[in-house]
């Protein structure tokens, strides 16, 4: 039976940690990437799979598959259960493949009220909306996510004309790790990752409280995974009010040696990802 994940997070980042994730001991998809991270309906995105292993890598090629089923409200997953049936577009198997966002995306996936009784989706913290995007992993069925450009609901038509001339659709960041490429085994290996300061993107965000157009900064997540070892923490977070440009962490090299492999995904808070893959060796 395959193992169901969603292998992207969405909304603010939170600093609560879960430390049975950190090392891969199995074949998992690490992150699924789209780029660009956001786009309107009827645009193209590139998807991309981060599979590894206990070994290091894994060169996959899914199955991937848009999903085209809304969630209805008696649903708690992240996805419609339909979307793990036959609810989706079929996009062929490869390492990467290119999808176009549907049009009616934001009926389905967004504020736009949909046929069949179901309501509109809900926002993100970050007042955003996304389309599911499926990969089917030879032990995995892995969800991750589009970021649609829709329009502002119930707001105000001066404020929603203002904020399709000036919102700024989301980029991805970038990420960097530096690590000596041979470690000592038992040793406690400082990890440190950065991002380029512009990485985390100011946005504009509609209030509804105060029905008004505010400008937020993005929060940024770093999870971390190795092939072995033990990391002090699965995930380190910067929250939007902070300028911090890198969070740091501990890994305990594991005691034989030999290769080993680290990962690292830096996501955003508007559904941007970024990916590093880090061969050392254990002496």
């Amino acid at each position: 039976m395959k193992r169901i994940i969603v292998v992207a997070v969405l909304g603010a980042c939170d600093a609560s940690l879960d430390q049975r994730l950190a090392i891969v001991r199995e074949p998992r998809v690490l992150a699924i990437t789209s780029e660009p991270p956001e786009v309107k309906p009827g645009s193209d995105v590139v998807y991309s799979a981060l599979v590894a292993g206990p070994d290091g890598p894994i060169a996959a090629s899914p199955q991937w598959a848009l999903c085209n089923a809304p969630k209805p409200p008696t649903e708690d997953n992240a996805v419609s259960d339909a979307c793990l049936g036959n609810a989706v577009i079929d996009l062929g198997a490869a390492p990467t493949v290119t999808a176009t966002i549907p049009a009616d995306a934001c009926i389905t996936f967004g504020p736009d009220v949909p046929p069949g009784g179901f309501r509109p989706r809900d926002a993100d913290p970050t007042g955003g909306y996304y389309q599911p995007v499926r990969a089917d992993a030879e032990l995995e069925l892995a969800f991750g996510f589009s970021r649609i450009t829709c329009n502002l609901p119930n707001a105000p038509g001066d404020v929603a004309h203002a904020y399709q001339l000036d919102y700024v659709a989301n980029r991805n960041p970038s990420v960097s790790v530096a690590v000596p490429s041979t470690i000592t085994r038992s040793a406690a290996v400082t990890l440190t990752a950065e991002w380029p300061p512009d990485a985390a993107e100011s946005f504009l965000y509609y209030d509804p409280q105060t029905q008004t157009l505010v400008t937020r900064r993005e929060a940024m997540r770093v999870s971390w995974f190795a092939s072995a070892g033990a990391i002090a923490v699965d995930a380190s977070a910067v929250g939007e009010t902070s300028d911090a440009t890198s969070v740091t962490t501990t890994w305990q090299a594991p005691a034989r040696t030999g290769p080993a492999w680290l990962w690292i995904v830096l996501r955003d808070s508007r559904g941007g990802i970024a990916t590093a893959t880090i061969a050392l060796t254990i002496e």
